[in-house]
């Protein structure tokens, strides 16, 4: 079959590809009328979140993130979209530093949304679809965020930072009292210390509502905060993560991790419903359930609530079952109790008849709708990774959705399950329509316990079947996560399609999206299941497609894909390279520097309990120094709490020592991931001269 390759190919419905060990050449493009796509195009893509639909569904509005090279600057701007003919226009104006984020509609004309604009923090500002004109709706020194609007109780919802018993304004002038004396010191009597890149200080994240009024088309401020989690009587408190109004405005449902002694090692938490205004403590109402819960929502009707459960305490990768509750009753129900599956998202549909679901599913994350009368489960998208979804018809919904093709981009999609996609933005358009994307293809075979694993596959730039071409094995986290044929800003598969390489991305066991069992089966396994099905797949493909150049192959990998190359590099000498982005070194070490230790202790166990302790050191990267032979590139950033700086430091020590040519590339400013444009140049302009240096392949560097 042939498939078009502009960036427009994502209209067609999902494709089978030919035989991934034969492509053939009718699912390649004209070379002619395709470049190559660059780290330089990944870092300029525009990016699409915060997708509101207006409540007649005329239009909708979203914010865009924009960023140029040359100028090292970017800006978040609001822009609408308009249903009915896809067009789209600036709501407020782009310019470098402009942050404007979370977008939402105060009515069919105004629209709230939540940035800096001159104030000391973030505040709420409104603006008209109708002039533009912008208006700031709070003034508050302590910035604001998640701003969630109730039409129905006139009130707004938002997480604000604050220190126990303090109002807002209090907590921002002892912040001021705290920075201006003359000690740095800062005592802990329990962890967590730091979590993923920030040091813990005695502020926490509260959920504040206050009352609105609608003046001159806009909001203003009626009242003062009233904070809705302070009398909570748990001694340490709650940081709600997720939050939205009761259908009447007089509740506000939300989840929160249950603080305590335990909480670094707990995952335990909880589903509440408060007063809207505060009048009264919050109540939880999955007491019965001790492990993590996640995306609470009601049910337009008001008769119920859903979330996601994790049942299994500290174990942060278990199955999220859907709840459901009946408010009347306080009852609960476990829907779909066979899927094996773990849904991500969940919100009900406009009739509260159905559920909406985001699932991962082997190489996709598509949309599902629940019907809840016939407890049935339809599939609503194809290929591809759904992030947002929005309702707006009886039959139709407004998604984000990207594939390696494409970045999230908006679409409306039925609910009928023909899976067509109606593409309603064009924001990346012009700048990645004449760039190459190699099609998505992908491959089973029989890895560790002979069971089936898949494996991802992208063609190189220029891809004609008769040559042989490098192989870049490219290993993803988690581990109990999966590669998805989804948009990556940090780790794109079409980067190293683009310079040349096949890419391989292997979905070894662990990971998330081939039902629980599957991903159950890396606890106490780190370094024989995983380690098994990459070599198994990388045997199998090097061996069926004549096109790969066995002789040239390169791994590379991040956080436990970072653990998997120095597990790799002290068990086998197969790869001309490898790139550990900040990797394990030593699970003894990394057990008690990294500050989430419920996920080193169930995966591994706890080095401190003697019983335990042989399990931790089985898959020790650490002790296999010795047979370790491949030149490494390795790449730590300084703020990244989750694998600490000293993993990635004895790791190019080891190397060092033992003479191997190694490399470190060292960030200070970046934590688990390279989230700035500039340094992700760098980051790739390291790792593709890397790979090159090893495989004969002339690659691209960054010229700044």
């Amino acid at each position: 079959m042939k498939i078009s390759h502009s960036y427009l190919a994502f209209f067609l419905p999902s494709l089978v590809l030919a035989d991934v060990f034969s492509p053939d050449s009718s699912m390649f493009p004209d070379w002619s009328t395709k470049s190559k796509f660059l780290p330089t195009h990944l870092t300029e893509t525009k990016r699409i979140s915060s997708v509101a639909v207006s409540p007649n569904s005329k239009n909708a509005v979203f914010a865009l993130n924009a960023y140029n090279n040359t100028a090292n600057k970017s800006g978040t701007n609001l822009r609408i979209l308009s249903m009915a003919d896809s067009t789209t226009n600036d709501l407020t104006p782009y310019s470098f530093g402009a942050s404007d984020s979370g977008p939402f509609w105060i009515d069919d004309s105004n629209v709230g949304f939540v940035s800096v604009r001159g104030s000391p923090n973030s505040n709420l500002f409104s603006v008209s679809t109708t002039d533009g004109s912008v208006v700031q709706v709070t003034n508050y020194t302590n910035g604001i965020s998640g701003v969630v609007y109730s039409s129905a109780a006139k009130r707004i919802a938002f997480t604000s930072s604050v220190f126990q018993g303090m109002t807002m304004d209090e907590s921002a002038e002892e912040a001021e009292v705290i920075a201006d004396h003359p000690s740095s010191g800062v005592v802990y009597d329990k962890l967590f210390v730091r979590h993923w890149d920030t040091w813990i200080t005695k502020q926490r994240a509260q959920l504040f509502t206050v009352p609105v009024k609608i003046s001159n088309g806009t909001l203003a401020v009626a009242g003062q905060p009233s904070n809705l989690v302070a009398s909570y009587q748990g001694e340490w408190g709650l940081e709600p993560d997720f939050y939205t109004f009761s259908p009447d405005g007089n509740s506000v449902l939300f989840s929160a991790k249950i603080e305590g002694r335990e909480e670094s090692w707990q995952t335990e938490a909880g589903i509440f419903i408060s007063p809207a205004d505060g009048s009264a403590a919050p109540t939880r109402i999955n007491s019965n359930f001790k492990g993590a819960a996640s995306n609470p929502v009601y049910s337009n009707d008001g008769k119920y609530i859903a979330w996601l459960q994790m049942a299994t305490p500290g174990y942060e990768s278990d199955q999220n079952q859907v709840i459901l509750y009946e408010i009347a009753s306080k009852t609960q129900t476990r829907l779909i109790p066979d899927f094996i599956y773990s849904p991500s998202s969940l919100a009900f549909s406009e009739d509260s008849k159905s559920i909406f679901m985001t699932v991962p599913v082997e190489k996709d994350s598509p949309l599902y709708q629940y019907d809840l009368a016939k407890s049935t489960l339809t599939r609503l998208t194809a290929d591809g990774v759904v992030s947002s979804y929005n309702q707006v018809s009886s039959d139709s919904l407004v998604i984000t959705m990207s594939t390696f093709q494409f970045p999230d981009t908006i679409f409306t999609v039925s609910t009928s399950g023909d899976k067509k996609l109606k593409k309603l933005s064009t924001e990346n358009d012009a700048n990645l329509g004449s760039l190459y994307f190699s099609p998505t293809d992908n491959f089973w075979f029989n890895g560790a316990m002979n069971e089936k694993v898949q494996a991802l596959v992208v063609y190189p730039y220029g891809f004609d079947p008769s040559k042989k071409y490098p192989v870049a094995c490219i290993i993803h986290g988690g581990p109990q996560s999966s590669w998805q044929d989804g948009w990556s800003y940090r780790w794109n598969p079409n980067i190293y399609a683009n310079q040349g390489f096949v890419g391989i991305i292997i979905n070894f066991h662990g990971g998330d999206a081939y039902g629980q069992n599957f991903t159950n089966s890396i606890q106490h396994n780190w370094g024989t299941h995983p380690f098994e099905d990459i070599m198994t797949g990388m045997d199998v493909f090097l061996e069926k497609a004549a096109y790969t150049d066995s002789k040239n192959t390169v791994a590379l990998g991040a956080s436990y894909g970072g653990y998997m190359v120095n597990w790799i590099n002290g068990q086998t000498d197969r790869f001309n390279a490898l790139v550990c982005h900040d990797g394990v070194f030593s699970t003894i070490s990394m057990s008690y520097s990294t500050e989430e230790l419920w996920f080193v202790e169930h995966d591994l166990g706890k080095p401190y309990v003697e019983s335990q302790r042989a399990l931790v050191e089985k898959f020790n990267p650490e002790r296999y120094v010795a047979n370790w032979v491949t030149p490494t590139l390795i790449i730590q950033g300084e703020l990244d709490y989750r694998i600490p700086v000293s993993e990635g430091l004895s790791t190019f020590t080891a190397l060092q020592r033992r003479g191997i040519d190694s490399k470190l590339l060292y960030f200070p400013d970046e934590n688990h991931w390279v989230l700035k444009r500039p340094n992700s140049l760098k980051w790739h302009s390291e790792v593709l001269k890397w790979i090159g240096k090893y495989t004969s392949t002339k690659t691209w560097s960054w010229e700044y």
